[in-house]
């Protein structure tokens, strides 16, 4: 399968005339991991992938709008949870995340979380919440991005 980069924010009518509806934002994802141990003190960005240490890191795109959430790795340790955000504040994007549940889905919470999306790029970082858990974390953080449903000045809108 090939795959395919571009910088655009795709939009969609949903196969309806485009002169009555209002084009939708495509939800956008991608599998995160990090260290459920991690403190403030200690704070590292999260990767893109399945490894807590490897890989690149994950960075959202100024606009962009935190979704939700979802364990699919869980940690070790009763009633652990972590917070998701950025450097600036750890838990700007989500707030005491159960991460010991497998499938549990964390709506966004944080202070980072505006109707406009966020301002500028932002590198992704977690820390341990109110409870301490142990090992890899690794969950789909979803996410999309404010768009004003008007076609791109510099090129034509399509049909």
């Amino acid at each position: 399968m090939a795959t395919t980069t571009f910088q655009g924010i795709v939009r969609s009518h949903g196969g309806q005339d485009k002169s009555v509806t209002t084009p939708g934002v495509v939800v956008l994802s991608e599998i995160i991991s990090f260290d459920a141990a991690a403190t403030a003190v200690s704070l590292t960005p999260v990767r893109i992938g399945t490894s807590a240490t490897a890989g690149k890191t994950f960075v959202l795109p100024a606009g962009a709008v935190p979704v939700s959430f979802t364990v699919i790795v869980p940690s070790s340790g009763a009633g652990s949870t972590v917070d998701i955000g950025t450097t600036a504040d750890v838990d700007g994007f989500f707030n005491e995340v159960t991460s010991v549940t497998k499938g549990s889905i964390n709506g966004p919470d944080g202070a980072l979380v505006v109707a406009g999306g966020i301002p500028a790029n932002a590198t992704v970082a977690a820390s341990v919440g109110a409870t301490a858990g142990t090992g890899t974390v690794t969950g789909v953080f979803t996410y999309t991005v404010a768009d004003n449903a008007k076609p791109g000045e510099s090129q034509p809108e399509l049909v």
